[in-house]
Parts: structure tokens; C-alpha cells; sequence
């Protein structure tokens, strides 16, 4: 049976809503949905949402990464990082695919990992 609350987010963990002002670290198994201010460390072994009123100033090490907000701090996600229009980095980002929306903002340093030859053949099979 999946898990719902008030919200009726069954697929989201942990919740921080606009209003909230936190201090310290945030760190779940699961899935963060953030649109609140957080001054910490974020660390999921699932997928980060930073909604467009959420303010980061912390590192973020996730499977994933979506960022609608304001990250000032280091982003490391070992699947993908994708920065929204209204979206603003001000860190390096470390991930295996990176998407920047038009009008967003990106000030550091992004590495990626190196294609696997079998990812790039399954794209092509795919779109071929």
C-alpha cells in the first residue's frame, strides 16, 4: 500500500513547504520535495525536487535532481540534473546527464560521466 498524507503525495517522502525556514541537515532514503528555505545539506538516495519559491544554501547529493529554485551550493546526482527556467545554481554540479532550461542560471563547473557504448546503442535503436 503506498504511503499518503494531507498532501495526498504518496510518491514524495519528505515535504517542505513554502513557509518553512529550516537550519541543519535533511536526509531521507526516499524522495524530497523542497519550496521552502533551507540552510543545510540535502541528502536523498532518491529524487530532489527544489520547487521556484525553494532557497538552498547547502550541497545536494541525490539520484536526481530537479531545480525550480535557488541552490547556492554543490549539486552531485548520480543519474541526472535538470535546472528549470526559473531555476538559479551557484555551485559546481556532478552528474551523469545535465539539462539546462533556456533563461535558468548556472554559475560553476558541471562534470559528467562518460556514455556507456550500450546506453548510446539503445538510444539509437530507439529513435532509429
Amino acid at each position: 500500500m503506498a504511503k499518503t498524507d494531507v498532501f495526498n503525495v504518496s510518491s514524495i517522502d519528505t515535504v517542505i513547504g513554502s513557509g518553512v525556514k529550516l537550519k541543519g541537515n535533511v536526509s531521507s532514503d526516499g524522495d524530497i520535495a523542497i519550496d521552502g528555505a533551507l540552510v543545510g545539506n540535502i541528502k536523498s538516495g532518491g529524487h530532489v525536487t527544489i520547487g521556484i519559491n525553494g532557497r538552498i544554501a547547502g550541497t545536494i547529493h541525490a539520484t536526481s535532481a530537479t531545480i525550480a529554485g535557488y541552490v547556492d551550493g554543490n549539486v552531485t546526482a548520480g543519474d541526472s540534473v535538470s535546472i528549470g527556467e526559473s531555476g538559479q545554481v551557484h555551485g559546481d554540479i556532478d552528474t551523469g546527464r545535465l539539462e539546462i532550461a533556456m533563461g535558468a542560471t548556472f554559475i560553476g563547473t558541471s562534470k559528467m560521466k562518460p556514455v556507456v557504448a550500450a546506453e548510446v546503442a539503445e538510444r539509437t535503436e530507439v529513435s532509429g
